[in-house]
Parts: C-alpha cells; sequence; structure tokens
C-alpha cells in the first residue's frame, strides 16, 4: 500500500513542528553556583512548563508564543520570538542571563547570543525518559536542585508504574495514531507518541515503520485495521472523530465498526513532552478502557 510522501498542507507543517522540534544534544555548558537567581527565556513549551512546575515563574522574562500554559503565568511574561525562532531583538531588550531552548530553527543563534553576553542552554526533552531528565537540568541552572530531584522522581516512579502494568501484546489494543486528516499522517514507532500509548496499554500499528510522523494513504489504514483511531488533529466546522467515522472506504475497519474513535483529548498533555505528560497517559488510557467493552 502506497506510503509515499504528499504534499503537506501548511497548517500540518506547524504542528509537526512543534512535535518535531524537541531537540537533540546535550545542555551547551555547565550552570556556574551562585545565589543569585538567574532570568531567563524559554524558546520551548515544554521548558516554560518546567519552569513553571519549578515554582520559578519570577525568572522567567521571556517565552515563545506556543508557550501557553500556566494562563494565568505566562500571561504576564512578554513574548520574545516563536517556538524555536526568537526575536534577537525582543530577546535581547529584555536582557535575560539564560535563554533555553529544545531546537532552533537557525543555528547561528546560540553563537549570537553568547555574543550579547547570554548563555545558550540546549535541553535535550524528546523522548520519555528525557523529561525527567530535562526537569533536572533546568532546574540545575534555575538554582532549583531540590525542587526538580523532587518532580523528576515523581515523574521516574510513575513512568515505571505504568510499565509495570502494560498487559501482554495479545491484549493491546492495536491502536491508529492520526495528526493530521488532509492529507492523512499517522505516528510512527520513533514518536514521543508511540512510547505513550505503549504506557497506556496499547499498541501502535506503525510500530514496524521507523519514522516519527509520515503520510499514508486510505488504503493503506485499511490494511492495517485497528482497533482504535486517535485523533490529535482539528477539522474546521466537523469533529475530528466525525470526519473519520465517515471517511468513505472506511466502514470494515474495527475502529470504525465499533466507533472507537476518539478526540478531544486535551493534545498538549500528549503531544508535549514535559510535566504534565502523564496526565496525557492517562487520558489515552481511559479511552483504551471504554473500548474494551466494546465487540
Amino acid at each position: 500500500m502506497q506510503t509515499g510522501i504528499h504534499s503537506i498542507a501548511p497548517t500540518l507543517a506547524i504542528i509537526l513542528s512543534c512535535l518535531c522540534l524537541t531537540g537533540c544534544g546535550k545542555p551547551s555548558s555547565t550552570p556556574s553556583p551562585g545565589s543569585t537567581a538567574p532570568r531567563v527565556a524559554s524558546l520551548a513549551p515544554s521548558i516554560t512548563e518546567i519552569i513553571c512546575a519549578l515554582d520559578a515563574s519570577g525568572q522567567l522574562i521571556g517565552r515563545s508564543t506556543a508557550c501557553d500554559y500556566p494562563p494565568d503565568i505566562v500571561a504576564s511574561i512578554p513574548i520574545i520570538g516563536a517556538f524555536g525562532v526568537p526575536s534577537m531583538e525582543r530577546l535581547l531588550s529584555h536582557k535575560p542571563d539564560i535563554a533555553f531552548f529544545t531546537d532552533l530553527a537557525d543555528n547561528d543563534v546560540p553563537s549570537r547570543l553568547r555574543a550579547a553576553g547570554i548563555t545558550p542552554v540546549h535541553v535535550q526533552c524528546n523522548r520519555l525518559d528525557e523529561v525527567p531528565s530535562a526537569i533536572r537540568t533546568v532546574g540545575q541552572w534555575l538554582h532549583r536542585q531540590p525542587q526538580a530531584a523532587t518532580l523528576a522522581a515523581a515523574m521516574e516512579s510513575s513512568i515505571a508504574e505504568y510499565r509495570a502494568r502494560i498487559p501482554p501484546e495479545p491484549q493491546q489494543p492495536r491502536v491508529l495514531v492520526l495528526i493530521w486528516h488532509d492529507p492523512l499522517t499517522a505516528a510512527g514507532s520513533k514518536s514521543f507518541l508511540t512510547e505513550l500509548i505503549t504506557l497506556a496499554g496499547g499498541r501502535n500499528v506503525a510500530d514496524d515503520i521507523a519514522r516519527d510522523y509520515f503520510p499514508v494513504s486510505g488504503e493503506w489504514v485499511v490494511s492495517r485495521n485497528p482497533d482504535v483511531i486517535f485523533c490529535f488533529f482539528m477539522s474546521s466546522g466537523t469533529a475530528a472523530r466525525d470526519v473519520v467515522l465517515r471517511r468513505p472506504g472506511w466502514q470494515n475497519i474495527k475502529a470504525i465498526r465499533t466507533e472507537r474513535v476518539y478526540d478531544g483529548m486535551d493534545n498538549n498533555l500528549i503531544l508535549r513532552p514535559g510535566p504534565r505528560m502523564m496526565q496525557g497517559v492517562e487520558a489515552m488510557q481511559q479511552r483504551l478502557r471504554e473500548s474494551n467493552g466494546k465487540p
């Protein structure tokens, strides 16, 4: 079945950038000890959430347009650019000591920051087990090590508990994850979403596709015949679930026949590797439990 590259819509490109700009590599350098709390800017929503979860929002003097949580805190934080795309003029005007990022559209930004006396800190946070490490890294730079150690340990404990409860493979519902519907775009084995589905007790029908997100054909979906379909996209005027349920040619897919098609979950809990991601796992697990009673 065809799984070739299609032309990706602009809105999907934005979604993919938010999913894929989660970075790689180690922090830029080692934080120096000191009693003064550094002033920081964040260019990634996951890092902004970590900063706030560490009760360090008072140190946050700039954020990206994608940083929207917690809303009552970030509303008062100046915007200094987009996700991974800082406005150097705005950033420099607020004079942070540190600029956190997970990835950047322009690889020259770190050297420009250093030249301006700002420390660029690259935080790796694109896999499940990297999130606790990212929390510790951010906590170290913020001089919030005790809070970070507590939060990271709690997350590691929760991940371990979920892993211990993963059912045997024959009992795992086969899940298709759609992040866009036109063109159809699914999550592969290298995606963060696949890790969360596994924790929730499901199995990605695309776990043999060594990609993060990739376009698929309707025939490919029929051939995979998922038990459950998760929809993580918005559809103008029609609920994402209804778009999938009404798609021509899919009537014999198990998930369609039994109406085990789910949308309406908080995408930021599931698509954003950060301190709230276990809430996203629980939301998916609840949907999988609901689907168990359907023949």
